[in-house]
């Protein structure tokens, strides 16, 4: 037999380099191509086996294709396969990721479909599977963003500052409420579309049945007073009590909606008397029994609000440094005469039993003299009141703390009312 030099060299050096070639590359080879390799080595095992026969041109021949072969595959792995499963894998977490969203709108059936989809799209083989996916996801995004925003429209329909559905924080429940959500809850989870849901928006359900439940709840509770004279407690920034009457308040109620009646409270309370400090030029036309409004203006934010509306100036009181004394002048001819009386003195004196002070007209005094001055438009702006307002208990405790209390950083400021 006629020796083979270079089979020497493919057997000696060539065969184990490409069996370790072959090691390392076949873990990333496709089936159909192992198939391929199998074969081959099943058809070197039956040569070898064959007595006689110079098994080293076949080796050097099946090591050659082994090594074209792995280099083939390297090239499909590295510049096919692999980058096709890179972009693969970045569609699945650029889905993934739209899925959390899916999730965190927090509705029930939100959470459900992201369960699936999640699974769904670990699932995909393609990326064109994973973008078909995506389409159901961003659809279910839409419509479960609109589901959420009607039930949290249904939730803030039926909770207010004093009354709600599920007597949450310091709110009373009421249970025309709680089946007013209920009812709605349930609804609108039954909706299976981003249309049915905006339909069901359209149609004004929502608000009809808000609407009806608040009305009919202040109603029976305004018509079970006793007394016909009522306060109105509202919270829409900051608490206030408006004075009204049964009929006045039926009537409010009657024609206001969810959005207002869940900041409101109707009472029969309690009043108290506080004295309000200001000067006549804030307050000019202020009498015994005049309407008021009474707000407080807070220094540091410059934010006015409401206190409380429609209460009744009970008294006014002016001070002994403006109008105790009374002084004026009388000519006759060539002389003058010069008059002068101290209306407190004189007061104090009437008190001890004085006849000749009797005779001063003090009933009204104050109150004359400042009539006489808005009738002949001339008025000392310089003049201190004090006004004694009557105004619900709670009210009256906000009032005093500004009027005493905290004088440096809030001021209390009353508005005539008109008819």
């Amino acid at each position: 037999m006629v020796s083979c030099p270079p089979c020497v060299f493919w057997s000696d050096f060539i065969i184990p380099e490409a069996i370790k070639t072959f090691r390392s590359s076949i873990a990333e080879v496709p089936v159909n191509y192992l198939n391929i390799y199998h074969i081959l080595i099943l058809w070197m095992g039956d040569h070898i086996t064959q007595r006689g026969t110079d098994v080293r041109p076949i080796i050097g021949a099946a090591v050659v294709f082994l090594i074209i072969g792995s280099i083939i595959f390297g090239v499909y792995y590295f510049f096919v396969a692999k980058p096709a499963a890179d972009v693969l894998e970045a569609s699945k977490l650029s889905a993934m990721s739209l899925v959390e969203d899916l999730s965190a709108i927090g509705t029930s059936q939100a959470i459900s479909d992201a369960s699936t989809y999640s699974t769904q799209i670990k699932a995909a083989s393609s990326t064109a599977e994973v973008e078909s996916i995506l389409i159901e996801v961003n659809a279910a995004i839409q419509r479960e963003e609109k589901r959420k925003e009607l039930l949290d429209r249904v939730v803030t329909a039926t909770t207010g500052s004093f009354y709600s559905a599920t007597g949450v924080g310091e709110t009373q429940q009421v249970e025309a409420l709680s089946t007013v959500l209920q009812t709605l809850q349930s609804e609108i989870n039954a909706k299976n579309t981003l249309a049915e849901l905006q339909n069901y928006e359209a149609s004004g359900i929502i608000d009809n049945m808000a609407n009806n439940a608040w009305r009919n709840f202040f109603t029976e509770l305004i018509s079970g007073k006793e007394s016909d004279n009522i306060v109105m407690k509202s919270n829409s920034s900051q608490t206030s009590w408006y004075f009204t009457s049964k009929s006045e308040a039926l009537a409010y109620v009657e024609n206001s909606t969810w959005q207002t009646l869940r900041k409101l409270d109707f009472e029969g309370t309690s009043y108290i008397l506080v004295p309000i400090s200001d000067t006549v030029n804030r307050a000019p036309t202020l009498t015994p029994g005049s309407k008021v409004n009474i707000y407080v203006y807070d220094k540091n934010t410059e934010n006015l609000h409401l206190i409380t509306g429609n209460a009744t100036i009970n008294n006014v009181l002016y001070s002994t440094a403006d109008l105790a004394t009374i002084a004026w002048t009388m000519t006759s001819g060539a002389t003058s005469y010069t008059y002068s009386t101290n209306i407190w003195e004189t007061l104090k004196a009437i008190a001890a039993g004085s006849s000749d002070a009797e005779s001063v007209e003090w009933q009204n005094y104050a109150s004359n003299v400042m009539n006489s001055a808005m009738e002949a438009g001339v008025l000392d702006f310089t003049v201190n009141a004090i006004y004694v307002v009557k105004v619900p208990a709670e009210a009256g405790e906000m009032i005093v703390q500004y009027e005493f209390y905290q004088s440096a950083t809030k001021d209390v400021v009353l508005a005539a009312q008109t008819t």
